[in-house]
This record gives structure tokens, C-alpha cells and sequence, in this order.
């Protein structure tokens, strides 16, 4: 049983080529569906970090963002522009994770073939296994929009790929330049993505079993194993509670790191050199180095800045993650069965042959259709597991070892909560990619077996393996395909081209603050600016140089269009970092002592200390005219976190001087939503109290002539649930501009933004009885002023939208005697009782025609 690879059962020229094909290949298709603009999520956030080479969320992914800046760089010199390099450059990424999934299959199928005659299982094995990971779901997303998790792969591909080539040449742990190399790359890919070092355990374990076995007694080193294990966790828990009493939440990561390095010491001290441990810390420490960037970054205090990591202080807490709170692998957020179920084995059935996309073609159930796709990925990948580990357990145990710990322990380690803001799927790729390979290994176990017992299905079986990797490739491309998605972009772009000039906004998460950003600092060809200017505001001469300073400060850092307004988004409000950020930077005036600042969360005296009131209290907004004041109310009990008190004290302090607008996505306003009046995707703060106030003219022409809604009502171009959700606020502006002509009696108005407003929205029905309804208001409000051929053309409407409802029966009937028009009533009833078996339609009709024939009696006469 060979215990290593075995290059010499296959054509290494031919193997080169197949891995340089699928590398080619597949950098085409993600070239094809690449988004050329920014996605939702985080993938705004970083374009603009690449793009001025800035400091994106904790902990940073400093050589991610050094990278993207320098492939920016290289590409403006083909000009092309910085959302599209940052976009390839995941391409490129995931283009090599692929290649090497291909590389590293073939080296375990190397491990269980008996001559070179039999090669071709192994190239057939490993180009499936790297067709089905390049176009499964997360990682074809992860693909084709800048994100870190496209690095990710590619690094911890590459680290197998190296760990394999590793066992393959090593003799006694020889070969240790390899191995050191190895970790540099863990500890490089770890400013990618800090996850990059979760399959360093299943490393450790293929480099140092076969040396740790033959040391001890077999029986001996798994009591060892196991009593290392309960060491290092008691250590791991002790010190645990100890960071946390002297505020160190990663003490006892360090801890568990250290006491594993001298338990490998003591094991390892006389097969590796001193030296080799001395190179190994100091490649770790290199491997570090990127991380220095944030910390010289920061000083400039770039556009992007978040965590402003300028000092050593600084710098670890935003490294660690602080501002996320401490976790314990051993608190569950979650119980375990949640995290594997729920969370791991649901994302898992997302990954092939995209159900949704089937369904459509085969016209069958989609419950069918998953359970069914379900099948064949357990099946496949079950088979190849059981393949390898009656082949070759070797082989088995190196992959099984890689996928244990993305897996189970990745699962165990991440904790996730269940009530996650998002899905998570992309922490467990990793585990996916690994189920491939065996999905690989499990297809040319199907042809190993027929080969032997029914040579005569072998073509047969061959188009089932290579076909099953085509639907699944053709079920996935039609929601991966973002090559014309400008969704995001236009999103971003709507919020600020309907603000008036020198505007603060209060956004509130990653999909309405990351596009504005990318708005402003990126530029984009597809990019269209509008400008209000300014009403109502009387800006003082501070106010102005505030405003100076920020202009300033953003043409000498972005690209984009509308940098005269000033985002301040609620979440990050509870630092003392940015709302330094906002003062120093964006000119925002913000009248509170720097020491209240920085103590904010920690000081109770603080101005900004979250508290919970003891009494009611009232606040005075003062503008610059009498007639602009007024007072907001707090109750007592109400808890007012730091972002409400920074809310609250930016508006005082610019209120009168700058407009200051709600986007429509903040779901708490702090006390000022009856001062808001709508104008579309934002809400501004006004002085007059009321409840569904709008600026209707405002409102009107931000939704009917400046918001650009380009590909959203494009059936070629998918919408996911994020996507879908995100575009209900389009309806809803739409539905604010009917409800307004609605009281004011226009219902011509009222019923076309209707109609305009429900093609923005997933669930249109929901709202069908209301436009029928609405249509039948609009019949009656023309029968009042003999417009009776067009009242009945809105009855007409309302059968359209509501067929169902026997009230229309009623209303119909009234209709047709009110505006003594039978034969139109008839005429409607009739067509109403397609679809309706209601007994009054034809009593109804019997009447109506009975004064239809009075009519033209009366005619005669």
C-alpha cells in the first residue's frame, strides 16, 4: 500500500496540460460572469479599499488589500477600471484554487493506482472533481466579486497541494525547506483571511504521525494524543478567564498556540535543527508583515479607515476583533446540532445543481429536484470515500484529516450564532472543496466497477459522470452571470443623487454604507451623478470650512461622484474612532469634548455612556431660523445607546446648516421619526411634527427621474432573496407617492405609482386586493362627474387584479344603476362570473338587463 503519491503512474506533460486547461477554462467562465461593478455585502467595501488603499472592517486582510491595490495600479495603466480588476483578481484567485483541487485529486488517486495504464482515472477523477467545486455555488460567488474568500481557497489549495508534494519526496522529515515555506504561506494567507490556518492541524498531523509512531508505541501515542488534547483545553479554558479579567480575549489563543509549539518541540527537538525553528519564527513573523500596513495606513487617515488602527493599542484590538466581542469555543452560541444542521448541512445542499434553476427546466416539484440533487452529491461523494479507503487508507487519511477540520472543527470552532445578520456559507468552502474531490473520486469509482463487470456500459456511465458536472455547471450559471448586474451600483448611487447638496445621512448596515462609499471614492463608467442644491439651510462660517475641509480632504483620496455628502453610518457610530472620522474628516460638526469621545463606552461620565432614563426628557433642536426649531421627546426607560446620543448631537449641531436625511433602511431613527419628511430613499429631518409626511414634488422626481433602475425588471438577470428584499424599498417609495394622490382624491395618480410600485416587489399578489380596491375607489370618483366609460375601464382594472372578490360583485351592480349604465355593468359581471360561481351574478344581470330593455323602451318613446 503505498503510503505516498506515486508520480510515476501518470504522464507528468499530460498531467501539466489538463491542470493548465483547467485553469484556462475556468478564468474564461469567470471572466464571462464577473460582476464589472460592485455586488452587496462587503464587496463595495473593498473595491474601495483597493481602489485608495484603504483600511477596510477588522481584522483588515492587509495583504488582500495590498495586493488589490497593486493589481488597480497595473490596470489603470490598460485602463481598466478598479471595480473590474478587483472583481479578476478573485477570478484569478479561484481560477488556481480550481487548478489545484485538480492537482491535488490527482495526487491521491496516485496513491491507489497500480500502472501508468490506469493514469487516465486519475485525470479523469481530478478535472471533475474541479468542475463541480469551480461552478458550485459559494465558491462561483466567491469567484466573481472582490472578496478575500477567493484568496482563501487559493491559499489553503495551495497549502494541500504542497503538504501532498511534501509526502511525497520526504524521507524521515527531510525536505524541511518545503515544510518551512509552507508556513509562510499560512501565516501570509492569514492577512488574507484569518481562517487560512484552519486546516494547520491536519498539516501537522500528515508531517509528524508517521514520525511521533514510529517513536512511541502505538497504544502509547494515542494516550499521549488524547492526554495532550485535555492539556491543551484546560490551558485554553484557564487562560480564558484570564485574558477576559485583564482584558486580553486572545490570551488564551496565544496560550493553546504555545503550549501546541512546545509539546511539538519536546517531540521533534532532535529530527529538526535548531535553526529550522529559528527560520520557522521568523517566517511566521515575515509572513506577518503585510499587518504593518494598517498601522502606517491609518496615520493618513484614509476615506476608509474603520477601526483607525494608527497606535499599537489600537492596532490589536482591531486585529482581534474586539469590537465583536470575545467568543469561546466552549460557550455555544448555538447548540452544536443547530450549527451542523441548520447552518453547515444547509449550505452544503446549496452547493450543486441549483435546484431553482432545474425546476423550471423539468417543471417539476423543487422538493423533488433537491432531494434528488441531494442524492447524487451523497452518493458521489459517500462512493468516493469508500472507494479511497478500500484503495488506500493513507490516502483516505490525508483527505479525510483536511476535511475533518474544515468541517466538524471548522464548524465547532466558528461557533456561529443563530441569529446570524446573513448566511455564512463561506466559511465551510473549504469543507465543500475537499467533498468534491471525493465527488471526483466517487465518479471514476462508478467506471472502475463497470470497467470490471459490464464493460459494455462503460460509454454510458461516461456520460452520466461528465454529464452530472455539466447540469450542475448549467444550473448555476444563470445565477452567477452578474456580467450586466448594475443593481448594487444603482442602489448606492439612488441614495445620494436625491440629496441635496452638503447632506449628512444617517445609513444603517453594509448594503446602504458600502455602495455610497463606492459611489463617492470609486470611479465608475457606469456611473450618473445628480445634484440638488441645498433649501432651507443657512450654513454658518464654520459650517463652511467644515464642509471645505471635507471637500478637500475626499478630491485628494476619490474618484466617484456626489463627495459633498457626508454618510454617517448608525452602526459605527458607537466608536470614538469615527466619530473622529466624521469631525476631523467629513467637516461634520460634532460640539462634544474629545475626552467624552473617547471614553464614550467605557466612562459613565461621558456624554455618549449608553444609559436607560430615569425621566422623561425633552430636547431642543435649534435652526437657524425661530421657525425651524422644535423638541424631541425621550420617555423614561428608553435606552439610549452611543449611536443615539451621536445621532442626536450631530443633528443638533447641523441641523439649520446642512440637510440631514434618514435613509429609508435605518430601522431607528433615535427619537426623530415624527420629523421626518420623505423624499424617496431617505427621509429628511424637518421641523414639523407629523406621521407619513412626504416633499411629493421631491419624491416624484427622485422616483420617476432621477433613480436609475437598470436591470432590475430584466428576467436575465438573477435577483437573489438579499436583492429581492433590498428592492422592496424602491416599491415602498412608489406606494408613498400613491398613498399621497390616494388622500388628495387623484386616483389616476394613486393607481399608476400603485402599479409601478408592485413590479418592485417579489410578492406582488399581496397587494392586489389593495390596487383592486383602489381601482374600484377611482370608477365611483368619476361616476361623480359622468366619466362613466372611464369609471367602468377602472372597474374593468379591479377584475383584473382581484377576480376573486365577491365584493366586486356588489360594487359592480352599484356601478351600473348609480351611473344608470347597465349594459356595461352586464357586460362586466359576465366577464366576472368566468370566474366566479356566485348566485347573485346572474340575479344581478337579470336586473340590470331588465333595465337595460326600460332604457330603450324609454328611447322609443
Amino acid at each position: 500500500m503505498n503510503l505516498k503519491p506515486n508520480s510515476e503512474n501518470i504522464n507528468q506533460r499530460t498531467n501539466t496540460i489538463i491542470a493548465v486547461i483547467v485553469f484556462i477554462g475556468t478564468l474564461f467562465i469567470y471572466y464571462l460572469t464577473t460582476s464589472r461593478t460592485l455586488a452587496f455585502w462587503d464587496c463595495g467595501e473593498y473595491i474601495t479599499c483597493n481602489s485608495i488603499f484603504g483600511v477596510p472592517h477588522p481584522p483588515g486582510n492587509p495583504f488582500y488589500i495590498i495586493l488589490g491595490r497593486f493589481f488597480n495600479l497595473i490596470g489603470r495603466i490598460f485602463h481598466l477600471h478598479d471595480a473590474l480588476v478587483s472583481n479578476l483578481l478573485s477570478s484569478l484567485f479561484s481560477a488556481f484554487a480550481v487548478m489545484f483541487t485538480y492537482l491535488i485529486t490527482v495526487k491521491f488517486i496516485t496513491m491507489f493506482l497500480h500502472s501508468k495504464k490506469d493514469a487516465y482515472f486519475a485525470y479523469l477523477g481530478g478535472f471533475i472533481a474541479a468542475f463541480y467545486i469551480a461552478f458550485s455555488y459559494s465558491f462561483w460567488n466567491n469567484a466573481i466579486e472582490a472578496e478575500v474568500l477567493a484568496g482563501l481557497a487559493f491559499v489553503i489549495n495551495l497549502i494541500i497541494w504542497m503538504t501532498m508534494v511534501w509526502v511525497q519526496k520526504s524521507e524521515n522529515l527531510s525536505h524541511q525547506n518545503l515544510l518551512l515555506l509552507i508556513i509562510y504561506i499560512f501565516f501570509l494567507g492569514f492577512g488574507i483571511h484569518q481562517t487560512s490556518l484552519q486546516i494547520a492541524p491536519a498539516v501537522l498531523f500528515i508531517v509528524v504521525y508517521p514520525l511521533l509512531k514510529n517513536n512511541i508505541k502505538t497504544s502509547g501515542f494515542w494516550y499521549r494524543a488524547l492526554a495532550y488534547t485535555f492539556g491543551i483545553i484546560i490551558i485554553y479554558l484557564i487562560f480564558n478567564g484570564i485574558g477576559k479579567s485583564v482584558h486580553l480575549p486572545a490570551l488564551s489563543k496565544y496560550m493553546f498556540a504555545l503550549a501546541f509549539a512546545l509539546i511539538l518541540y519536546y517531540h521533534l527537538r532532535k529530527e529538526v535543527p535548531g535553526i529550522a525553528w529559528i527560520l520557522a519564527l521568523t517566517l511566521i513573523l515575515i509572513g506577518l508583515t503585510p499587518h504593518i500596513f494598517l498601522l502606517i495606513r491609518s496615520k493618513f487617515r484614509p476615506f476608509i479607515d474603520e477601526g483607525n488602527p494608527q497606535n499599537w493599542s489600537a492596532f490589536t484590538y482591531y486585529i482581534f476583533r474586539r469590537q465583536y466581542g470575545a467568543t469561546s469555543m466552549f460557550v455555544r452560541r448555538a447548540s452544536f446540532l443547530y450549527q451542523m444542521k441548520d447552518q453547515f448541512l444547509t449550505y452544503f445542499s446549496w452547493q450543486f445543481f441549483h435546484p431553482e434553476t432545474i425546476v423550471t427546466w423539468l417543471k417539476i416539484p423543487a422538493n423533488a429536484v433537491q432531494a434528488l440533487a441531494n442524492l447524487i452529491v451523497t452518493f458521489l461523494g459517500l462512493g468516493g470515500v469508500y472507494y479511497q479507503f478500500k484503495k488506500n487508507k493513507h490516502s483516505f487519511a490525508y483527505l479525510f484529516s483536511f476535511f475533518f477540520m474544515a468541517s466538524i472543527a471548522m464548524v465547532f470552532v466558528m461557533n456561529l450564532s443563530d441569529k446570524e445578520v446573513r448566511t455564512r456559507e463561506y466559511f465551510f468552502v473549504t469543507a465543500y472543496n475537499l467533498w468534491a474531490i471525493w465527488m471526483g473520486i466517487g465518479s471514476i469509482a462508478l467506471l472502475d466497477i463497470f470497467r470490471k463487470k459490464a464493460k459494455v456500459l462503460i460509454p454510458v456511465v461516461l456520460i452520466i459522470i461528465l454529464g452530472l458536472p455539466v447540469i450542475n455547471f448549467a444550473a448555476n450559471y444563470y445565477i452567477h452571470d452578474r456580467s450586466k448586474q448594475l443593481i448594487p451600483l444603482d442602489y448606492g448611487q439612488n441614495i445620494v443623487n436625491g440629496l441635496e447638496k452638503n447632506a449628512i445621512v444617517f445609513t444603517n448596515g453594509d448594503n446602504d454604507t458600502f455602495p455610497v462609499w463606492y459611489v463617492q471614492a470609486v470611479q465608475d463608467p457606469f456611473e450618473k451623478e445628480h445634484l440638488y442644491q441645498a433649501t432651507d439651510v443657512f450654513p454658518t462660517e464654520k459650517t463652511k470650512q467644515g464642509i471645505a475641509k471635507g471637500m478637500k480632504f475626499k478630491d485628494s483620496e476619490c474618484k466617484g461622484i456626489r463627495k459633498d455628502v457626508s454618510v454617517a453610518n448608525l452602526s459605527l457610530l458607537n466608536t470614538p474612532w469615527y466619530i473622529f472620522q466624521l469631525r476631523d474628516r467629513e467637516g461634520i460638526e460634532f460640539n462634544i469634548p474629545d475626552k467624552h469621545i473617547e471614553l464614550c463606552q467605557d466612562d459613565p461620565r461621558s456624554a455618549l455612556y449608553p444609559r436607560q432614563l430615569d425621566r422623561n426628557y425633552t430636547i431642543k433642536i435649534q435652526g437657524i431660523r425661530p421657525e425651524d426649531n422644535f423638541t424631541v421627546t425621550y420617555k423614561k426607560g428608553d435606552v439610549l445607546y452611543t449611536k443615539d446620543l451621536a445621532v442626536l448631537e450631530i443633528i443638533k449641531d447641523n441641523y439649520g446648516k446642512r440637510p440631514i436625511y434618514f435613509a429609508v433602511t435605518v430601522s431607528s431613527t433615535s427619537g426623530f421619526d415624527y420629523h421626518l419628511r420623505n423624499e424617496g430613499m431617505v427621509d429628511r429631518v424637518v421641523s414639523k411634527i407629523g406621521k407619513n409626511q412626504y416633499n411629493i414634488k421631491r419624491l416624484t422626481t427622485n422616483i420617476d427621474s432621477v433613480y436609475l433602475y437598470r436591470g432590475i425588471f430584466d428576467k436575465k438577470i438573477y435577483k437573489d432573496e438579499n436583492m429581492k428584499r433590498l428592492l422592496n424599498n424602491y416599491g415602498a417609495a412608489f406606494m408613498r407617492a400613491s398613498q399621497y394622490f390616494r388622500s388628495e382624491n387623484d386616483y389616476g395618480k394613486s393607481i399608476k405609482y400603485m402599479e409601478k410600485a408592485i413590479k418592485f416587489i417579489d410578492d406582488k399578489k399581496r397587494f392586489y386586493p389593495s390596487i383592486s380596491q383602489l381601482n374600484v375607489e377611482a370608477a365611483f370618483n368619476l361616476i361623480e362627474k359622468n366619466a362613466i366609460d372611464e369609471a367602468f375601464a377602472y372597474l374593468d382594472n379591479a377584475i383584473y387584479y382581484n377576480r376573486t372578490d365577491q365584493s366586486l360583485i356588489k360594487y359592480i351592480f352599484q356601478a351600473g344603476k348609480v351611473a344608470n349604465a347597465p349594459d356595461k355593468a352586464v357586460e362586466l359581471l359576465k366577464k366576472l362570473q368566468n370566474y366566479q360561481d356566485d348566485k347573485r351574478i346572474p340575479k344581478y344581470i337579470e336586473v340590470l338587463e331588465k333595465e337595460k330593455i326600460s332604457q330603450q323602451k324609454d328611447k322609443e318613446k
